[in-house]
């Protein structure tokens, strides 16, 4: 009787393990979270946001653009996967850093908004801030619940960073950089 008790019990815990294992909420595909550092384009180069002070005043939102072309195609092919298996992203974080003049800090705008388009779609923001710390670089905050999977799946995407200065040295050239941050949901293999 113990030895049938035995592999009664050794039964039970094998089949609790076997459907402990299994996703009941599954209809055949699990999905998968992947977490990725986007800070170039697709030419390798930083994502690189430049303007003079000559061309833009203080007091107002205006566009700067990055003139770059971006993309995940690289990152996901190498864990993997593909855009097709894109089932939703979002923007887990975005940071703005002083590039230049050197001795500059973020605090010298009032307000940012990062926006991403992409051809076929209309500018969509996904981020902002209007508190920048006196370092080179500053965290803006995230907007909850904006899928940006339909910028990744196309072919490439890009980016505009509206900025307010607080402040502009006069004839002075800046440059930022921005480094984003995305969490990728996509179906598991």
């Amino acid at each position: 009787m113990t030895v049938f008790r035995r592999r009664f019990h050794y039964l039970l815990l094998v089949g609790a393990l076997l459907l402990a294992g299994c996703d009941s909420s599954s209809s055949g595909g699990d999905t998968i979270f992947l977490n990725h550092e986007l800070t170039e384009d697709i030419s390798g180069s930083p994502i690189t946001l430049a303007f003079s002070a000559d061309e833009v005043t203080t007091g107002r939102l205006q566009d700067i653009t990055c003139n770059c072309e971006l993309d995940v195609a690289d990152f996901l092919d190498v864990q993997g996967f593909s855009k097709s298996d894109i089932v939703s992203a979002r923007l887990e974080a975005a940071d703005i850093v002083m590039l230049f003049p050197v001795n500059e800090n973020v605090d010298f705008l009032d307000q940012a908004i990062l926006k991403l388009t992409a051809p076929g779609i209309s500018p969509t923001e996904v981020a902002n801030t209007s508190s920048f710390p006196s370092s080179r670089t500053g965290s803006m905050n995230v907007l909850p619940n904006r899928d940006i999977a339909s910028f990744l799946d196309r072919p490439t995407f890009g980016l505009i960073l509206q900025i307010d200065p607080a402040t502009l040295r006069a004839g002075q050239n800046y440059q930022m950089s921005l480094v984003l941050t995305m969490r990728l949901e996509v179906s598991g293999l």
